[in-house]
């Protein structure tokens, strides 16, 4: 992204966002219980196991896989919860004061926000690792290398898109905002479950290159905004979507370089 373009889209997202961070009063108590969480943690491990073991011997899939047995383990666990639960994960413990629509337009305009705002702080952290480690020590993460392999496009790159733009996303929201943001609201405050989910969401993303460390404060600033949104709409599409439209830009991004 050139100067002049990041600076055009930070211009925008401040003026999209006026009048956009304001959100409802907190929603009450649900009935999430720390055993759901637990297994929904383990959900997320096996699923990232299993596509493991299926894609040990073609790298190339292995975010694939991930995000096909993501996201139907965290639909088949949302249908077989009782119906209250299920309803406090997809509304975030109450009605949404959205609709499905109003939900994606939501998300459209945080994405809208976050994407120059989270560039800028990739660019800044790139050249801060660059200061403080050897080159041969920053390496790209396992999906960017996949994605640089995968072009020019094939049916593998449009599996990625389909992966990463609604798959991943899908299993991500339900557990990270779903069910543990949710479930931290019934133990501290809102501010302090989004803060502390946001975290643990970054962190899990570390991989063993620490040029992985660059990502770790953009998908810190970009949780904050997904269990903002979730918490502002009381909708899980809304951080879905976020989620999806953050993942296909950078890929378009990876694409261009």
């Amino acid at each position: 992204m050139s100067k002049f373009i990041l600076l055009l889209s930070l211009g925008v997202a401040a003026l999209a966002s006026k009048n956009f961070f304001i959100w409802p009063a907190p929603s009450g108590k649900t009935p999430l219980k720390l055993r759901q969480v637990l297994f929904g943690g383990a959900l997320l491990v096996f699923s990232s196991l299993v596509a493991l073991s299926v894609s040990s011997q073609t790298a190339e899939l292995l975010s694939t896989m991930t995000g096909i047995s993501l996201a139907f383990a965290f639909l088949f666990y949302l249908l077989f919860l009782p119906k209250d639960i299920t309803r406090a994960i997809l509304f975030s413990g109450e009605r949404p004061v959205k609709t499905s629509w109003r939900a994606l337009g939501s998300a459209i305009r945080m994405w809208i926000i976050i994407i120059p705002v989270t560039q800028l702080i990739g660019i800044m952290m790139s050249k801060f690792l660059t200061l403080v480690l050897p080159t041969q020590e920053i390496h790209t993460q396992e999906v960017t290398q996949e994605v640089q392999n995968s072009l020019p496009i094939t049916g593998h790159y449009i599996s990625m898109i389909l992966n990463l733009g609604v798959l991943t996303p899908f299993g991500e929201e339900v557990f990270f905002r779903g069910i543990l943001q949710t479930f931290l609201k019934n133990k501290m405050t809102r501010i302090a479950a989004v803060l502390c989910s946001s975290i643990i969401f970054s962190f899990i993303h570390i991989e063993h290159s620490l040029g992985s460390w660059v990502f770790v404060p953009v998908l810190f600033v970009f949780s904050l905004s997904a269990g903002f949104l979730y918490e502002k709409d009381r909708h899980i599409l809304s951080p879905i979507a976020l989620h999806g439209l953050f993942n296909l830009t950078s890929l378009l991004f990876l694409g261009i370089k």
